[in-house]
């Protein structure tokens, strides 16, 4: 049986450094943490700049994720296609004191 790959987190790229946080953070979660931790103060969120990671750790943006969360069989339908967001994946999941 063939391993797939799945979306294990949500990622923001800036200046081509990834940054992720533990499931079940969200971009948000991944955005406020940049800020407060790293003292970067500006992020543009705008582009591909919000993607995910999968299981074999590389970036891939939201409409990459989409495609590969659906094949893999981790959600059933996009909420908002073409794109992944991830509360697509974790919906109903997050606890602050978990991020």
């Amino acid at each position: 049986m063939q391993n797939l790959v799945y979306i294990k987190a949500a990622a923001i790229k800036k200046d081509n450094i990834i940054y992720s946080l533990k499931p079940p953070a969200r971009h948000h979660n991944i955005l406020q943490y940049i800020h407060d931790n790293l003292n970067i103060e500006t992020i543009d969120i705008h582009g591909n700049n919000q993607g995910f990671l999968t299981s074999e750790d590389t970036y891939v943006t939201r409409e990459e994720a989409a495609i590969i969360a659906l094949v893999c069989g981790q959600i059933g339908v996009l909420e908002t296609p073409p794109r992944l967001y991830s509360e697509d994946l974790w919906r109903g999941t997050y606890r602050k004191s978990e991020v």
